[in-house]
């Protein structure tokens, strides 16, 4: 029992929001063997279809909050992504692809420069650029449509053995690219720097604007990934798919452990979140839930994963003002 317990501090050291997650995973494991439903090979297949979109703006995410900014405009992005490509792939599916991304780094660079250089507060430039999106996304298609070209759907979710084998390759680039970005490079190791503490970053040379700048254009990046694979997952054009990913990407990289004060977070944790969250949706409509009950209950398990984080981190700084006095 002792050991247990050193192991859980431990651990809570690293991720503030460790214990909330343990919960949750007890949680989904009971339902896990109450529903024979939720462990079909099927619906397994189906919690990792949905849960890559979730993991490339989550990934993104997770890189602009340790910046100690946020960015609302990631569902509207993957949403603009995906009404680019309905009608640009059917004429050049690489150009439409280069076309995707460019769109994405564009509003992130945006983003960026509103946030480093105008000194706007995060929150209301990426919210401004969320409606601007979403209405070009709605220009050009004002309801679902376009033609997505079979040969890109079939390699994006291509199968062998009823094992989506494409998207599981997908899954893993994107993980494994977030953890270079943030753990092996110059670049993650200067994030850090900055959202833990801008001015002394600026003091110790590091260019801290072009660190937020750059946050945010590969916040921008992850989210044209992930529109990219939800076009071909829908096969269509549809400005109105991102509107759960807003919140979701914010609520999985959280529950992962990444601090909306900044200089805190991880690219593993993060994706046990997208995990997490994705498995939960699932539950709820393996119950057959209301789905306004399900948004009620979403919305109570980010105050309560933000709420617990919070309160972890500031038992965290407390403890060590008290070792810093004696």
């Amino acid at each position: 029992m002792q050991l247990i317990s050193r192991f859980y501090k431990k651990i809570s050291k690293k991720h503030a929001s460790f214990g909330l997650y343990i919960i949750l995973l007890i949680v989904i494991a009971g339902i896990f063997i109450a529903l024979p439903k939720f462990r079909t090979i099927g619906n397994i297949n189906n919690l990792l279809l949905r849960s890559i979109p979730l993991l490339a703006v989550s990934v993104g995410q997770t890189l602009v909050l340790i910046s100690a900014g946020i960015d609302l405009s990631v569902g509207a992005i993957l949403a603009l992504a995906t009404t680019v490509a309905s009608v640009t792939m059917d004429i050049n599916i690489i150009g439409g692809i280069f076309l995707v991304i460019g769109c994405g780094v564009m509003v992130g660079f945006i983003n960026g420069i509103c946030v480093a250089k105008l000194k706007i507060n995060p929150f209301l430039v990426t919210l401004g650029t969320t409606i601007i999106i979403s209405g070009i996304a709605l220009f050009i298609r004002p309801y679902p449509g376009g033609v997505i070209p079979a040969e890109y759907v079939s390699f994006v979710m291509k199968r062998t053995n009823n094992i989506p084998i494409a998207p599981l390759i997908i899954f893993a680039m994107i993980i494994v690219t977030g953890i270079i970005l943030l753990k092996k490079s110059l670049f993650g190791r200067h994030l850090y720097a900055v959202g833990g503490n801008a001015e002394a970053a600026r003091l110790a040379g590091i260019n801290t604007n072009g660190i937020i700048i750059g946050a945010y254009v590969l916040s921008g990046f992850f989210a044209s990934i992930g529109g990219l694979y939800m076009t071909a997952r829908i096969g269509c054009g549809d400005p109105a798919v991102g509107v759960p990913f807003q919140m979701e990407s914010i609520t999985a990289a959280v529950i992962g452990g990444t601090a909306l004060t900044g200089g805190r977070g991880g690219i593993t944790g993060t994706a046990l979140g997208v995990i997490l969250v994705v498995m939960l949706g699932n539950i709820f409509n393996l119950l057959d839930m209301n789905f306004y009950w399900q948004q009620a209950l979403r919305g109570s398990v980010l105050l309560l994963v933000v709420g617990f984080s919070q309160y972890s981190i500031m038992k965290r700084e407390k403890l060590k003002q008290k070792m810093v006095k004696r």
